[in-house]
């Protein structure tokens, strides 16, 4: 993971949580416990910005011209299955 600028937080978390965190990073081999929750806040975004992408392909669906019909919704079903 490449480093950009950073500033440093204290977190707290529940020992099972922790547990996992520590677990993860070893399983992945990542060098420090900010990597995983770096990786989690990635995948958080993914999944908040695929929802707005669906809201919009909802949206456009019920738009009575053609031309709105982009396949969005489609290729978003895919990425989730891949």
């Amino acid at each position: 993971m490449k480093t950009v600028r950073s500033a440093k937080i204290s977190v707290s978390l529940p020992e099972e949580w922790l547990r996992y965190v520590e677990e993860y990073r070893e399983r992945h081999g990542l060098t420090s416990r900010s990597e995983v929750l770096v990786l989690a806040l990635r995948a958080l975004r993914e999944a908040e910005l695929a929802e707005g992408y669906r809201q919009m392909a909802r949206d456009y669906a019920q738009a009575d011209e053609a031309w709105v019909d982009s396949g969005l919704e489609e290729t978003l079903d895919l990425m989730d299955r891949g």
